[in-house]
């Protein structure tokens, strides 16, 4: 095997790393977890909620991919602006993971991917795909 570049896991790992991730953002008996969206200047844009389990993880790379319910987006923004980075939040509030965000249509491991990251008050907020590992 040649020198890894980054910190490499074995898959097993990175399935039991995400599936524990996984349930601690699911922890909670009746909230679910949310996705907030935020402007570099911290400025929360808006919130989309998590499904129940919030995401799958994949049995073959060990990825996480969440799962926004009902789909992946918040219909109503808080407040406009460009979306910087995402907080994944347990349901009791407690953030538990930041992600850079970037526009595109395709899935990035490690960014919340989004069709655009300029949002208008009121308007609806699409996010692509939010994957780790």
């Amino acid at each position: 095997m040649p020198a890894p570049a980054e910190a490499t896991y074995d898959v097993g790992s990175l399935i039991a790393a995400h599936t524990a991730f996984r349930d601690l953002i699911d922890s909670h008996a009746t909230l679910p977890g949310t996705i907030k969206c935020r402007a570099a200047s911290d400025v929360l844009l808006g919130t989309a909620t998590l499904a129940d389990p919030c995401g799958t993880v994949n049995g073959s790379t060990g990825q996480l991919t969440f799962d926004v319910d009902p789909v992946l987006r918040d219909e109503s923004a808080d407040t406009g602006g460009d979306i910087a980075y995402v907080e994944i939040c347990d349901g009791d509030g407690v953030v538990r993971l930041a992600l850079p965000a970037q526009a595109g249509t395709t899935p990035v491991s490690g960014k919340a991917v989004f069709n655009t990251l300029t949002v208008a008050a009121g308007g609806p907020i699409e996010i692509t795909s939010v994957t780790i590992g």
